[in-house]
């Protein structure tokens, strides 16, 4: 009888535990599938906010009339996630190389996202693999990791350093969503932005500015990086945009200041001859006032040429 009750007890005892256990595993469950709930939600508002980058690129696309093209490239930028996993694996032995390997198959998977989160399951299953307490043969399958070049060894090197928590923190630090830019060289074909030369660059943004709807727009010397025949176009933009917006520029090209019918011409010079450490409005006052027009012929580049020009062109 004494036995009797003393299994009873066991029986009893083992009940309890493994109610116990069972309770949390159900909180485990639980817990994955509100983390998994969260993350499809925060997938969804990156999808949104992406969204309305896009626009906003849209309309920077349509203002330069075509000459930029802005696109929203998503889960393009892996630099965050990347130091955050060279920062859990240090001293493990895993190569810095063989991180970027992962970024590179993340980055230029055909779905980034799906590699992302692919690789995130993977570490997630190291994370929770023991190779002292369990079998190198029971080492859980990583079908992503082995497709951005990992090895047994380095799987097994990422089992002993990334803890649950380090893998919380990885889960958590995002692989972002970037615009980038690029420069019409001709009718359908595109250079990035950054290779353009700078008075392709001056050009489309110049356009872009003034074929944008705004407060005053102040531009310091646009003529630097753009040559005459371009001036032109510039000029005839500027009429447009005078109707939407009050443009002041600081210019020495007299073709902008001439033929872009300017309603202010002010020029300066200095407060006594010889120093240059102080400036003065020199005089002010619109283009059909003789004073006017000879300061301009007098101390702006082809001031001469440009009224000119405007005479040949427009006929005054």
């Amino acid at each position: 009888m004494d036995q009797l009750k003393s299994l009873d007890a066991r029986v009893n005892g083992l009940q309890r535990e493994q109610s116990s256990l069972k309770d949390e595993i159900q909180s485990y469950t639980k817990a994955a599938e509100a983390y998994q709930k969260d993350q499809e939600k925060l997938h969804g508002f990156r999808a949104q906010r992406d969204a309305l980058v896009q626009q906003r690129c849209d309309a920077l696309t349509d203002s330069s009339g075509g000459m930029i093209r802005a696109v929203v490239r998503r889960y393009a930028d892996a630099g965050q996630f990347t130091s955050m996993l060279k920062s859990k694996t240090a001293g493990s032995g895993f190569r810095a190389a063989k991180i970027e390997q992962i970024e590179s198959f993340i980055l230029q998977a055909d779905d980034p996202y799906r590699a992302w989160t692919g690789v995130l399951e993977d570490l997630e299953n190291l994370a929770s693999f023991d190779p002292d307490a369990e079998a190198a043969d029971q080492m859980p399958e990583c079908a992503f990791l082995d497709s951005a070049g990992t090895t047994p060894g380095d799987r097994e090197k990422l089992a002993r350093k990334i803890a649950p928590e380090d893998w919380l923190s990885l889960s958590l630090t995002e692989i972002e969503s970037k615009p980038h830019f690029e420069y019409r060289s001709r009718e359908g074909e595109y250079i990035d932005f950054s290779n353009a030369s700078s008075g392709q660059q001056a050009t489309a943004l110049l356009r872009t500015l003034l074929n944008q709807a705004g407060p005053p727009l102040l531009i310091d010397q646009p003529e630097e990086d753009l040559d005459n025949p371009v001036m032109q176009e510039i000029v005839e933009q500027v009429w447009a945009a005078k109707k939407r917006r009050q443009i002041i520029f600081v210019s020495h090209n007299a073709n902008l200041v001439v033929n872009g019918d300017a309603e202010l011409v002010a020029w300066c010079d200095y407060r006594k001859a010889g120093d240059q450490s102080g400036g003065k409005v020199a005089g002010e006052g619109a283009i059909d006032v003789p004073v006017v027009r000879d300061a301009i012929k007098r101390i702006m580049e082809g001031g001469e040429a440009a009224f000119n020009l405007r005479r040949e062109k427009y006929g005054f």
